[in-house]
C-alpha cells in the first residue's frame, strides 16, 4: 500500500467519528498549547534578559574589586578604614595601569562609591534621601540608558549631576522627565563631612566651641552642594548604576574624597586624600570578546589579589534558573499529553470494535498483519500530529495576543524592547513531532490488537 493510501484512509476513519475524534484532538491540543506557551513565556523572558546584556556589552566585562571573594553584579564594597571586610587589596593607579596592558583588555574605568558624604537631596520642599553617589570615568565602557537629556561627559567637572528616574518619579517628573533637565537641586551632607565645598576652618571652629568636652551630641552645620541636573537614567535598566544613584563626574568624586582639617595652633589647612588612602570602589574592564573574560578574570585574580568576576559567567548561572523554570513547566503541561494519550488510546480501541467486520474484509481480500498494523497506528499518529499542529497555532495565537500587553508594561518601565514572546523554531518542531510521537506510542497496542484479529471471527462479528 502506497504512503498517500494510509493518508486518505487514516483521514477518513479520521472523519467516520467527527465528534469523537474531535474530542480527542482537542485534549492533545490543550496539552501541546500547555507546553507550548509556557516555555515560549520561559525562554523568551530568558533571552530577553540575554540580549539586553548581549546589546550594550556587558558580557566583555569583569568587575574587579577590593574584596578577594566578590559576586559580580556592581555592588561590591570598597576597603576603607571602617570596613569590616578583611582580605582587602587597594587598587591603586599602578594596579589599573598593569591591568589595562594585560592581553585581550581593551579599556578600564576606575569607579568611585562616595560613602557616606550626604544624607539628603533637596529639590524646592521635597527631600529625597540619597542611596547612592557613584563616579567612574566616562569613557564609554559603562554606559547608562538614559531617559532624558545626556549622560556624564569627560569634560564635565564638579556641579553636575545625573540621576535615576527612581528619583524623577519621587521628585513628581514621571512621564516628563525632560523638564527636570537643567533643574537645580541641593546635596546635604552628613555630619562632620570635610571634602570639597565644605569650609574645615568654621567646622574647626565650631567643635573647638561646641563639641570639645561636651557630653551631648556634637553634630557641626552640613555642608550643602549645588548640583544641575543634566540627566535621567533608566533605573529599571539591568544595565547601569543601578537604583536610586547620583552619578557625578570623577573629579567631583575626587574632590569628596578628600578630608579637610585644620591643624592647631599653627591654623594650617591638612588634606587628606582618602582615595588615595583608601583605593577605588571598584574598576570595570572590559576585554575584546566575551569568550576571553573567564580567562582574564582569573589572570586579574591571580596575579594583584584583588577580586574579580566576569558578568558572563554570573549572568549565565543566574539565568540558568530559567531552564529548571522552563522543566518543571514542561513536565506539568506532559501530564496533560499523557492523559491526552490515554484518550487516543480509547478511541482507536472503539475504532476497532467497530471496524471489526471491515478488517475481516481487508484481511480476506489479501491485507497482511503489518498492513493493519501501519493502518492503525497511522491513523494514531495522524490524531497526534493534528493536535501538535493546532496547539502550536493556538500558542501563536497566544503571543500575538499578549505581546501588545507585554509591550505596554516594558514602556512603562521606560524599556524599548517589543514583541518579545516569540516561539523558536526548535520549539515548534519539538512539539509537533513530541505529539505525533506520544500519538504513534498510544496506537501501538490498539493496531497490534488490530493486526491479530482472526478474519474469519472478524466476519462474523456483528
Amino acid at each position: 500500500m502506497r504512503f498517500l493510501d494510509y493518508i486518505f484512509l487514516a483521514l477518513r476513519n479520521i472523519s467516520r467519528q467527527k465528534l469523537r475524534s474531535a474530542l480527542t484532538i482537542f485534549a492533545i491540543v490543550i496539552g501541546s498549547t500547555s507546553v507550548a506557551i509556557m516555555l515560549t513565556i520561559v525562554f523568551s523572558a530568558k533571552n530577553f534578559i540575554n540580549s539586553q546584556f548581549e546589546k550594550n556589552g556587558t558580557f566583555q566585562q569583569i568587575e574587579v574589586s577590593p574584596q578577594q571573594s566578590i559576586q559580580w553584579g556592581r555592588n561590591n564594597q570598597g576597603c576603607n578604614s571602617q570596613s569590616s571586610v578583611t582580605g582587602c587589596v587597594n587598587i591603586t593607579d599602578s594596579i589599573v595601569n598593569k591591568i589595562s596592558k594585560l592581553p585581550h583588555v581593551i579599556g578600564v574605568t576606575k569607579e568611585i562609591a562616595v560613602q557616606g558624604a550626604f544624607d539628603g537631596l533637596f529639590y524646592g520642599h521635597k527631600k529625597l534621601q540619597v542611596m547612592q553617589v557613584l563616579a567612574y570615568d566616562a569613557n564609554g565602557i559603562v554606559t547608562s540608558s538614559m531617559l532624558a537629556g545626556r549622560d556624564i561627559r569627560p569634560s564635565d567637572g564638579p556641579g553636575v549631576i545625573t540621576i535615576t528616574s527612581d528619583y524623577a518619579n519621587a521628585l513628581g517628573f514621571k512621564n516628563n522627565y525632560s523638564k527636570l533637565i537643567g533643574q537645580t537641586v541641593i546635596l546635604h551632607s552628613t555630619a562632620f563631612y570635610s571634602g570639597v565645598g565644605s569650609n574645615p576652618v568654621a567646622q574647626s571652629q565650631y567643635i573647638q566651641q561646641f563639641c570639645n568636652n561636651s557630653t551631648n551630641q556634637c553634630s557641626p552645620p552640613a555642608t550643602e552642594l549645588k548640583a544641575k541636573i543634566i540627566g535621567i537614567s533608566n533605573s529599571n535598566s539591568p544595565i547601569g548604576p543601578g537604583r536610586y544613584t547620583i552619578r557625578v563626574p570623577m573629579s567631583w568624586a575626587t574632590g569628596m574624597e578628600e578630608q579637610q582639617s585644620v591643624q592647631y595652633p599653627s591654623s594650617q589647612l591638612k588634606v587628606t586624600n582618602l582615595l588615595t588612602q583608601n583605593g577605588y570602589s571598584q574598576l570595570i574592564v572590559k576585554v575584546d570578546n566575551a569568550s576571553n573574560a573567564a580567562n582574564v578574570a582569573q589572570t586579574i585574580r591571580k596575579d594583584f589579589g584583588v577580586g574579580a568576576a566576569d558578568a558572563e559567567t554570573a549572568i549565565k548561572q543566574q539565568l540558568s534558573i530559567f531552564n529548571i523554570i522552563g522543566y518543571i513547566l514542561g513536565g506539568i503541561g506532559g501530564i496533560a499529553l499523557v492523559v491526552a494519550a490515554v484518550g487516543v488510546v480509547n478511541t482507536m480501541i472503539m475504532s476497532i470494535l467497530e471496524r471489526t467486520r471491515e478488517i475481516g474484509v481487508m484481511r480476506a481480500v489479501g491485507a497482511r498483519r503489518s498492513t493493519i498494523n501501519r493502518l492503525f497506528t497511522f491513523e494514531a499518529s495522524l490524531l497526534g500530529l493534528l493536535g501538535g499542529a493546532l496547539g502550536v497555532l493556538l500558542c501563536y495565537l497566544l503571543t500575538l495576543a499578549g505581546n501588545p500587553l507585554i509591550n505596554n508594561q516594558l514602556k512603562g518601565n521606560n524599556i524599548s524592547s517589543q514583541n518579545i514572546l516569540a516561539m523558536p523554531t526548535w520549539l515548534i518542531l519539538s512539539v509537533i513531532i513530541g505529539t505525533t510521537v506520544i500519538g504513534l506510542l498510544a496506537g501501538l497496542y490498539p493496531a497490534r490488537r488490530a493486526a491479530r484479529l482472526d478474519p474469519v471471527e472478524a466476519l462474523r462479528f456483528e
